[in-house]
């Protein structure tokens, strides 16, 4: 099977081809994972980020009503609220992103290639999913000058410069 491909991380590869997006472990494809197939790693990372912050809740909790005012005048307990606040928001992308490793193409509603100042350039891909919810799967990009190319020549993004807005 020809695929084009690019680096989404040092051990992982997204090969596109007419009819499906997919990522594997190697350059060469051996097999096509199935559409709602997940990984060992999703499992472990999404209860990690449940018990993290299940505990961070707790703290806060306990801690003010025990302390009350006297809670917001140790500079420590802000460190436990900003981190309560980045594990919400982990927790949240996490439902709101697909961790599937297949898109059909047929199922694609959009794509986006995020490239914000401060983080790693994204591709975003939109895609129906079962039951016809609009599902979003993000896909992390090694290299920009390497993903582009292989993007731009299977369609999936054009090359205006629209597409290369930062976000």
């Amino acid at each position: 099977m020809q695929t084009n491909y690019f680096r989404i991380n040092k051990k992982e590869y997204c090969h596109i081809t007419d009819h499906i997006i997919f990522i594997i472990n190697s350059k060469e494809v051996t097999r096509i994972p199935l559409e709602h197939e997940l990984g060992e790693q999703w499992g472990i990372a999404s209860v990690l980020n449940y018990l993290f912050f299940a505990f961070l809740f707790l703290y806060n909790v306990i801690s003010v009503s025990h302390y009350g005012v006297e809670f917001f005048k140790q500079p420590i307990n802000y460190g436990a609220l900003f981190l309560l606040f980045i594990s919400f928001i982990r927790l949240k992308e996490g439902f709101l992103s697909s961790s599937t490793p297949t898109v059909s193409r047929n199922k694609i509603r959009s794509v986006y290639f995020k490239t914000p100042k401060f983080s790693f350039p994204r591709l975003v891909i939109y895609f129906e999913g079962p039951e016809g919810k609009v599902l979003r799967k993000i896909i992390p990009v090694l290299y920009k000058q390497e993903a582009l190319p292989v993007l731009q020549d299977s369609g999936l993004i054009s090359p205006s410069p629209a597409h290369k807005r930062t976000h």
